[in-house]
């Protein structure tokens, strides 16, 4: 049996057309994602923002649960003691030298004229109480969102997360978009979603007058 090469050339042609043709192009992987945010977006939004309320309370919890047990509390306390102290102590002094007979003989430096003193400013050799509560806040914080990862909100929001990974990942390494599509279709079907949707007819006039 003979075999011509245009045959064999032709049966190329076509088999490498078919292979470009079912390739993944660059519009239709954009378009796949695309539509995986819009089904997705909402879901993890809204579980998001669940979350963040379940952790506002948390951290609040935590940072006097932990400021008490590491004994930070009275430190604290200690700290704004002294710091009222030093406010009152500096008001005295601006007292003094702005009643002093001196004084009135020569102007005083405008300080001394002050009628409320404070300690404001940043410095890396200055420690406040807020910067304190700052710290505390930072560790508990820590602890409340490792606690709330284990609710069924915070499992709920990491699934959906790890859900959507998922998919990304098949659209970025998907060849054929139908075989895409049923991929697609079955991982949102597990989070209540689906890829395929129907279209939906409009109701009539009458229907929405009445």
């Amino acid at each position: 049996m003979t075999i011509h090469k245009s045959s064999i050339k032709n049966k190329s042609e076509r088999k490498n057309t078919m292979a470009k043709e079912q390739l993944l192009r660059k519009w239709q992987r954009d378009h796949f994602i695309s539509e995986l945010n819009r089904n997705y977006d909402p879901l993890i939004n809204a579980a998001s923002l669940k979350v963040r309320a379940l952790e506002a309370e948390a951290i609040e919890v935590a940072e006097k649960n932990l400021a008490d047990k590491i004994g930070a509390t009275p430190i604290i306390k200690e700290l704004e003691d002294a710091i009222e102290m030093v406010k009152q102590k500096m008001s005295k002094a601006a007292r003094f030298f702005r009643t002093s007979k001196q004084a009135q003989k020569k102007d005083v430096n405008y300080k001394f004229n002050e009628k409320k003193f404070e300690l404001d400013g940043y410095g890396s050799n200055r420690i406040m109480p807020d910067d304190c509560w700052e710290q505390i806040r930072e560790w508990a914080s820590d602890f409340a969102k490792a606690e709330i990862n284990k609710t069924p909100e915070g499992k709920k929001l990491k699934i959906l997360e790890d859900n959507k990974r998922v998919s990304y990942k098949a659209i970025m390494e998907a060849g054929s978009p139908d075989s895409l599509k049923i991929t697609l279709n079955k991982n949102l079907k597990k989070d209540g979603l689906s890829w395929e949707q129907e279209v939906k007819a409009l109701p009539n006039n009458k229907e929405t007058l009445n």
